[in-house]
Formats: structure tokens, sequence, C-alpha cells
């Protein structure tokens, strides 16, 4: 068993996996608006709720696309 922690923006680090090549993600998003970070693309600072859960869905088809069937 190969265990590799990835950092980086969410949306390019997932899309750099073939599909069904993950066993596990953890995840923890913050809520909108009420963390910042201070740098460029940062998910929780955008304009509205709305945009905000288009992109954690961005992020979640994603993993549902990467995360194998076990």
């Amino acid at each position: 068993m190969r265990a590799e922690l990835l950092q980086g923006d969410s949306l390019e680090m997932l899309a750099s996996l073939e599909d069904e090549s993950v066993q596990c993600v953890v995840t923890s998003p913050p809520y909108w608006f009420l963390a910042n970070y201070g740098f460029e693309g940062q998910i929780g600072i955008e304009e509205t709720p709305e945009l905000y859960v288009q992109r954690l869905a961005d992020v979640f088809d994603e993993v549902k696309r990467v995360l194998r069937p076990d």
C-alpha cells in the first residue's frame, strides 16, 4: 500500500489523478465567507453563496470521479 499527500489547488490536484485511482479523500472546506487564507482562488470567498456551492460541487464531482468503487 502506498500513501501520498497532495497539496495544492483541489481542482488542479484532482484533475491530475486517474479515474477510480483513490481509495480515500479527506477534506474540510471552509464555510462561505468565514475564513480568508490570503491566496488567490481559494474556496470560501466567492461573491455569492450560489457560486460557493457550485465551486464545492465542482470539487466533489472530481472527487467522485477519482474514488475507487470500494
